[in-house]
C-alpha cells in the first residue's frame, strides 16, 4: 500500500533540490544502525517487501516477503539454512521460529554482525532456538548447508562473479538443495549502465551512488538471456534448475516510496546523524530507484533454484 497523503515526489521535492557533492557522503559500512532505523521497519529488513493487501504495513509486507522466500526453500526441522547477506537478522529469526531450523548468517558489516550476535545471545539466554552469525564473505564459508537464502546481496558483486557464487551454492548443498535468491536485474537487453538516458532530476545523484555503493561498475545483468548472460543462465550453468521466477518490481516501487517518505519525515534527525550530503544522497537514491523501476529500466526478481534431486522429489515449485 502506498503512503496515503501526498506522493513521494511532492513530499520530498524541496529536499531533492539539494545536489550532494559526495565529498562528505558517509560510506554504507560506516553509517550507524540508527540511521537505517529511521526509515526501515522494526525488523530492519533492507530489501523489497511483498505487498499482498491494501492495508499492509511495511513491517507486514516485509514479513510476507520473508515467509514467501522461506516457504520456497522447502525447509524441514533440523536443517541448516545459510543466509547470505543476512542484514540485521530478520530472515534468520523468522526461519528459526517458524521452521525450527538451524541458521547461519553471513554479513560483511560489523554493525550488523554485532546486532545479530546480540539478538542470538539474548535468544540463547531465554532458551529459544539458536543460530550463528559470521563476519564473513560467502566465498570464505567452509561448512555445508541444506538450503540457502540470499536476499538483496547478489547486487554487491560484479556480474562476472555471479558464476562463482552459483558454483559455491551448488557445491555446499546436498543433492536436494534449494537456493532462493531475490535480486535486482536489468529490464532491458543490454543491462543498466551509467550511460543510459536520465530518468529523473535525481539521476546524477542516483547513478553516482549506484556506482559507488550498490552495483559495482554501475551495471546489473538481466534476469534471463545469453548476451549479456542473465541470472538464470548463471544458475543453470552451475547445475541448478530454475523452478520459479517471480517479478517483484511493483512491490519494490511501493517499498522504496515508504522508505523515502519515512526518511524525509525524519530529516532533521538523519542530518544530525550523518550530515546533509549523506541524507540527500540516500533520499535521492530511494526516489530515483523507484523512478527507474516504474519506467522499466530495472526490476526485482525472486529465483527458486533447485538441485536435480529436489526437482525430482518435489516437482517444480
Amino acid at each position: 500500500m502506498r503512503p496515503q497523503t501526498l506522493s513521494v515526489a511532492d513530499r520530498v521535492f524541496t529536499d531533492l533540490m539539494w545536489q550532494p557533492t559526495f565529498a562528505d557522503v558517509v560510506s554504507r559500512d560506516e553509517l550507524p544502525d540508527e540511521f537505517f532505523a529511521l526509515f526501515l521497519d522494526p525488523t530492519r529488513a533492507y530489501s523489497t517487501a511483498l505487498w499482498t493487501r491494501p492495508d499492509d504495513t511495511l513491517e507486514g509486507a516485509q514479513s510476507a516477503k520473508i515467509d514467501l522466500a522461506l516457504a520456497r526453500c522447502d525447509l524441514r526441522p533440523g536443517m541448516t539454512l545459510l543466509d547470505v547477506g543476512c542484514g540485521w537478522g530478520s530472515t534468520m529469526l523468522r526461519a528459526m521460529d517458524t521452521h525450527r531450523v538451524n541458521v547461519i548468517g553471513l554479513t560483511r558489516s560489523r554493525n550488523q554482525y554485532r546486532y545479530v550476535r546480540d539478538l542470538l545471545v539474548d535468544r540463547l539466554v531465554r532458551g529459544r532456538p539458536y543460530g550463528g552469525v559470521r563476519l564473513q564473505d560467502w566465498e570464505d564459508f567452509d561448512r555445508r548447508a541444506d538450503r540457502i537464502v540470499c536476499i538483496a546481496a547478489l547486487e554487491n558483486l560484479y556480474p562476472d562473479r555471479y558464476g562463482e557464487f552459483f558454483d559455491f551454492a551448488y557445491r555446499i548443498m546436498p543433492a536436494d538443495g534449494v537456493l532462493v535468491l531475490q535480486t535486482a536485474v536489468a529490464s532491458h537487453r543490454n543491462g543498466m549502465r551509467a550511460t543510459d538516458p536520465p530518468v529523473a532530476s535525481t539521476d546524477s545523484a542516483f547513478l553516482r551512488y549506484l556506482r559507488e555503493t550498490i552495483v559495482p561498475g554501475g551495471r546489473l545483468p538481466p534476469a534471463t538471456g545469453d548476451s549479456p548472460k542473465g541470472v538464470a543462465q548463471y544458475a543453470e550453468d552451475a547445475g541448478f534448475t530454475i523452478t520459479r521466477m517471480q517479478e517483484m518490481g511493483r512491490h519494490c516501487v511501493t517499498t522504496q516510496e515508504h522508505w523515502a517518505v519515512a526518511l524525509h519525515e525524519h530529516r532533521d534527525h538523519a542530518i544530525e546523524l550523518v550530515g546533509h550530503d549523506t541524507y540527500h544522497a540516500y533520499l535521492s537514491y530511494l526516489v530515483a530507484c523507484a523512478d527507474y523501476l516504474r519506467r522499466g529500466h530495472i526490476d526485482v526478481m525472486q529465483f527458486t533454484c533447485a538441485k536435480p534431486e529436489s526437482v525430482h522429489l518435489s516437482g517444480r515449485r
